[in-house]
């Protein structure tokens, strides 16, 4: 007999199941294989005898040990760190601080800044990188921390996505902090900020995630060493003229890549609500 409760197998759904699982083992194979490397005794060709699991731990702490073992690294990180909290906490605010304007004020030539902006998104990075490279290097902030986060502050897609946030927010209660004579910048401080604060988590994680992986920019404006950021000395350890071996060169990508990892695994619901809310389509 058969149960009532049974449901019918649709294929559209089962296609989009495997659909998602295909999906899913593509985006995560690499990690998982970078994983599998770095966690191998040495000397074992892991292309000739592959394998989908690590099969020493000691041999993955010492690739680790070796990779921390080399200054580059440790100076590296505190330069990224420097620059993505520095340029992340900038973009916030003055993407937030924007916003606020353009979604709950009207002033004269508010729609066409705002298109202006947006448009400036279609622009190719190339096409501003030498003229941004030029001016940095006359303002005397070559191989420096604010050559590398100045230029970046400026987000069309922070403003975008945190004015499409605003737009949302109740004016009753922007009202009522007149009323309690709350100034402008405390309309903003005190309520704006604080209900924006899943868009504000949502902005922060992603832009976290392009700051830490950009590479183009650190290369360009830091020639020097002392300057690198750590995808600059993760591509050093993948040059094939340094000669290193694969699970050291797996080592280096694993630590480089960890705290994207961990950032976006801790945050990962901030990023779900905050773009529900903002209205934006995938």
């Amino acid at each position: 007999m058969i149960s009532r409760y049974s449901h019918k197998i649709i294929p559209s759904q089962v296609l989009k199941w495997i659909v998602a699982m295909i999906i899913l083992i593509v985006m995560v194979f690499p990690i998982w294989w970078m994983f599998n490397v770095v966690f191998t005794e040495p000397g074992v060709p892991i292309s000739i005898n592959p394998r989908l699991y690590p099969s020493s731990l000691q041999a993955g702490i010492d690739n680790i040990s070796q990779v921390l073992s080399d200054s580059k690294i440790l100076h590296a990180f505190l330069i990224s760190i420097g620059y993505v909290v520095f340029q992340v906490i900038g973009i916030l605010l003055l993407s937030s601080m924007a916003a606020f304007e353009f979604a709950l004020f009207k002033f004269p030539g508010k729609r066409f800044l705002f298109m202006l902006a947006l448009l400036s998104m279609m622009i190719p990075a190339a096409v501003t990188l030498v003229p941004t490279y030029l001016l940095v290097v006359k303002i005397g902030w070559l191989n420096t921390l604010q050559g590398l986060v100045v230029p970046g502050l400026a987000s069309a897609f922070g403003l975008f996505m945190m004015t499409q946030f605003m737009e949302n927010l109740p004016r009753e209660l922007f009202d009522a902090g007149e009323i309690d004579g709350l100034n402008h910048f405390g309309l903003f401080w005190q309520i704006a900020l604080p209900l924006s604060k899943n868009a504000i988590i949502t902005l922060a994680i992603l832009q976290f995630v392009r700051t830490w992986g950009n590479y183009i920019w650190p290369l360009v404006i830091a020639s020097n060493q002392q300057a690198y950021t750590i995808s600059q000395v993760v591509g050093l350890y993948n040059n094939p003229m340094t000669y290193t071996t694969v699970n050291v060169i797996m080592a280096t990508n694993l630590l480089a890549t960890l705290p994207t990892i961990l950032f976006y695994f801790f945050f990962q619901r901030f990023i779900l609500e905050g773009i529900a809310m903002t209205g934006i389509k995938g």
